[in-house]
C-alpha cells in the first residue's frame, strides 16, 4: 500500500473498513486518493475478502447489440443490472468468456480469434494475445485458480475438425500449445474440474475427452457421456454435471461413474438450454422457450441444502433492461 488508508487510523483498521466496503461502491473508492486506489488494485484486497466471506457474486452475460458485444454485470440479489464500459475493439462471432484473475476476458471465435480482457480492479479493457491457430466452435474452461483457460478442439473454414489445443494465461498473456486431443471434434463445451479440462462433443460426434494438466495427456473418456445425448457440461460442488435427453446427469470424477439425479420439466428441456454458470450455491440456467422467450433458472442440489430431499429448481424472472437475448455468460466473484 501507497501512504496512510486514513489519517487518524491505523493501516491494519483503515484496511479492514475498506475490504467491508459494497462492490458497486469500488470504482468510487478508486478515485478518493493514491493510497486507497493502490488498496482496491492489489490482488490481497479480494482475497481478503474471500477470505472474510463478504465477496459478492455477480453473473457477467453477454448481449449481442447494434452489430458487438454489450457486458451486463447482473446482481442475482438485488435484481439489477449495468453494462460495463464499451469494448474498443470488435469482437466477431460467437463470443467465448471466463472470470479468471479479476479480470473478465473474451475470446472471439471467427476472423483471427480476438482476444479482449476487462480489468475490474481498474475499469480499464486491453487487448490481449490472440490465439496461436484459428479456430471456430472450440470448447474452453478456465482454472482460476491457476488462471489459465483452456481451448480444444473446433473447426477451420467451416469445413474440418481439429484435434490441436492451447492454454492461455492471463497474467503473463501468453499461449502455449497443448498435445493434441485424440480426436476430432467441433461445436462442443467444456469445463474445468479436478484439475482436469473436460471435452464434450456435439450431437454428431459424441465423443468425449479429458487433459490431465498434470501428466500433460489426453484421455478418451469411453462409454461415459457417449449414450447420453448430453448438451453442456457445468463444474459445480466438486462434481460434472451435464444436461441429456435423460434428465440431468451427475459425473463423480473420483469414482468414475454417472448417475441420473433429475428429470426435466419437458422432454426436450435440455435442448433449450443457452448456458449454465455456478453461481453460489446454485446452478443458474438461461434457456430459450418458444412461448416465453428466454427465462432464466436456479437449480440448487440437495448436497447443498444440507443433505437429503430433492434438486431444488426457481424461476427467476427476466430484468426488463435487457435489450436482447443474453447469449453467454460467466461468474464474478470479487
Amino acid at each position: 500500500m501507497q501512504g496512510c488508508l486514513f489519517p487518524r487510523l491505523p493501516d491494519e483498521i483503515g484496511w479492514e473498513c475498506l475490504v467491508r466496503v459494497e462492490l458497486n461502491s469500488h470504482r468510487n473508492l478508486r478515485c478518493v486518493c493514491k493510497s486507497w486506489n493502490a488498496a482496491l488494485k492489489s490482488p490481497r484486497f479480494y482475497q481478503d475478502r474471500k477470505r472474510l466471506k463478504i465477496s459478492e457474486q455477480r453473473i457477467c452475460m453477454l448481449h449481442w447489440i447494434d452489430g458487438n458485444w454489450d457486458i451486463v454485470v447482473y446482481d442475482l440479489e438485488k435484481k439489477s443490472s449495468k453494462s460495463l464500459p464499451p469494448i474498443p475493439g470488435q469482437i466477431y462471432g460467437r463470443c467465448q468468456c471466463h472470470v479468471v484473475k479479476r479480470k473478465l476476458v473474451l475470446i472471439g471465435n471467427a476472423y483471427g480469434n480476438c482476444l479482449w480482457l476487462y480489468d475490474f480492479a481498474c475499469s480499464e479493457w486491453r487487448e490481449g494475445a490472440r490465439m496461436p491457430e484459428w479456430r471456430e466452435g472450440f470448447a474452453s474452461a478456465a482454472d482460476e485458480e491457476r488462471g489459465l483457460i483452456y481451448v480444444g478442439g473446433a473447426f477451420r473454414y467451416c469445413k474440418y475438425g481439429l484435434t490441436s489445443a492451447s492454454v492461455y494465461n492471463v497474467e503473463e498473456d501468453r499461449w502455449d500449445l497443448l498435445p493434441d486431443m485424440n480426436t476430432c471434434m467441433d461445436a462442443f463445451t467444456g469445463a474445468f474440474a479436478d484439475s482436469k479440462f473436460y471435452v464434450m462433443g456435439n450431437r454428431h460426434c459424441h465423443t468425449n475427452e479429458v487433459f490431465d494438466c498434470y501428466t500433460k495427456s489426453w484421455k478418451t473418456m469411453e462409454d461415459r457421456f457417449n449414450s447420453v445425448s448430453a448438451v453442456c457440461f457445468v463444474s459445480a460442488f466438486e462434481r460434472l454435471y451435464c444436461f441429456s435427453a435423460m434428465g440431468l446427469i451427475e459425473y463423480e470424477y473420483t469414482q468414475d461413474k454417472l448417475n441420473i439425479v433429475e428429470t426435466f420439466p419437458t422432454g426436450d428441456w435440455h435442448e433449450t438450454i443457452i448456458f449454465t454458470v455456478v453461481i453460489g450455491h446454485n446452478i443458474f440456467i438461461c434457456r430459450w422457450d418458444h412461448i416465453e422467450g428466454q427465462t432464466f433458472w436456479l437449480l440448487r442440489p440437495p448436497s447443498e441444502r444440507g443433505g437429503g430431499g430433492a434438486f431444488k429448481w426457481t424461476g427467476i424472472e427476466r430484468p426488463l433492461s435487457f435489450q436482447s437475448c443474453a447469449i453467454n455468460a460467466a461468474t464474478l466473484d470479487l
